[in-house]
């Protein structure tokens, strides 16, 4: 197993109440171990981009996660993006931060 470094994808709702900025994992992976915060109660999708900066994609189906207020741990499989966002389905409350780590085999 490989995995990426720890990193932060931030919801700075002075920017984007419900969108995190652009994460660059440094290399592609196939799965995303998500450290979801406390949450304004809201789903979650994880959308991938080929590029910095480019176009990005909703992952599809499997990784809208159901409504939740958050505080947990969960795992999303990203199909080799090597830059992600994360977005909610409500504007959240106040700054959130997500920890993620890519991995791969």
């Amino acid at each position: 197993m490989i995995h990426s470094l720890w990193k932060d994808a931030v919801i700075t709702i002075a920017t984007d109440d419900d969108l995190t900025a652009e994460v660059d994992l440094e290399k592609s992976y196939e799965t995303l171990i998500v450290l979801i915060p406390t949450l304004t109660s809201s789903d979650l999708t994880c959308y991938g981009s080929e590029t910095k900066g480019g176009t990005y994609y909703a992952l599809g189906s499997s990784l809208t996660v159901a409504a939740g207020t958050g505080a947990y741990a969960d795992i999303w499989n990203i199909g080799g993006f090597q830059h992600i966002k994360i977005g909610t389905s409500a504007g959240q409350a106040a700054d959130r931060t997500f920890r993620v780590c890519g991995v791969r085999s």
